[in-house]
């Protein structure tokens, strides 16, 4: 069985593949709503807005932080969980029992765990999802791209980092007037020395009208062949704002 394999039957069979896509599409329907050219907003804004609404998703949907289930409690109220969302969408949040995804940031970088499985969050340029550069990104990113535990050498050194082979990546993107918008889970590839950035990865497709317990959306470039591409291919920027 393949990494993606292993990855989709556990994550998908848990729910947590339909909770990710539940989050990105409502922080990316509240980043529209509220995205106004006119009146100031701009790329940056949608940026760090989308991302900081997309982290606050994952914690709702998994139960971490200020929507953890309270000392000697059973659950959160729905008036805690549903606080600050679009209409409809608390009824369509897929439920999992809480403390089955932990919180697992590495330094900076927003992170979360289901059993071996950890995921970190980035950005990248919309319909570029093939041309990310690692290397312009955080330190922590380039060795989770490079799959380098905290023993080992690199350019940036982090100790106590907790990046193994079974960190992947939670991707989103936004295009610029805030119209249409990408997610995919992958796992990484080093773009040190050029080629692609991913070993696989699957895009996220729109959320279930229904939660289905589990049920895991087509697959979007499934296995990525080796492909050589130049480096100015696989250059791209940091997503102005974010720092991802």
């Amino acid at each position: 069985m393949s990494e993606q394999e292993r990855v989709l039957a556990v994550l998908g069979g848990a729910g947590v593949v339909d909770a990710i896509t539940w989050a990105w599409e409502s922080a990316f329907q509240r980043t529209a709503k509220d995205y106004d050219p006119d009146t100031g907003h701009d790329q940056v804004w949608q940026g760090l807005t989308a991302h900081k609404l997309f982290c606050n998703r994952l914690d709702r949907v998994f139960h971490c932080r200020d929507y953890a289930v309270p000392p000697g409690g059973e659950n959160v109220g729905r008036d805690v969980l549903g606080k600050g969302l679009l209409s409809g969408e608390l009824d369509a949040m897929p439920s999992l029992r809480p403390g089955s995804v932990v919180r697992a940031d590495d330094h900076s970088s927003p992170g979360w765990r289901f059993g071996e499985w950890r995921w970190l969050v980035t950005s990248f340029g919309f319909e570029s999802i093939d041309k990310i550069s690692w290397q312009s990104k955080t330190p922590t990113k380039q060795r989770a791209a490079a799959r380098l535990g905290s023993q080992e050498e690199g350019l940036f050194p982090l100790p106590n980092s907790a990046i193994t082979d079974s960190t992947l990546f939670i991707a989103h993107a936004i295009n610029s007037d805030a119209t249409d918008r990408e997610a995919y889970l992958g796992s990484p590839r080093s773009t040190e020395h050029g080629g692609r950035p991913w070993h696989w990865r699957l895009r996220l497709g729109p959320p279930p009208a229904a939660t289905t317990g589990g049920s895991v959306w087509p697959a979007v470039g499934d296995q990525l062949p080796e492909q050589g591409v130049t480096d100015a291919d696989v250059q791209l920027k940091r997503a102005v704002g974010t720092g991802e």
